[in-house]
């Protein structure tokens, strides 16, 4: 198995930020258990550190 790349860190960093800024977006949806849902807001910020680190690995 080959090794990662410092692209492929970049491209799982800045992925894995993104999705982390839409999560606190699905608070409203009824659908999914409160207590699930009172962490959505904390991935906010673990969200922007992983684009940022993402974006500066390119």
């Amino acid at each position: 198995m080959d090794k990662a790349t410092k692209t492929q860190f970049s491209y799982l960093f800045f992925i894995a930020g993104l999705i982390m800024l839409v999560i606190p977006e699905l608070n409203g949806l009824d659908f999914l258990p409160s207590d699930i849902r009172q962490y959505f807001s904390i991935l906010f910020y673990p969200g922007i550190v992983c684009a940022v680190i993402g974006y500066l690995l390119r």
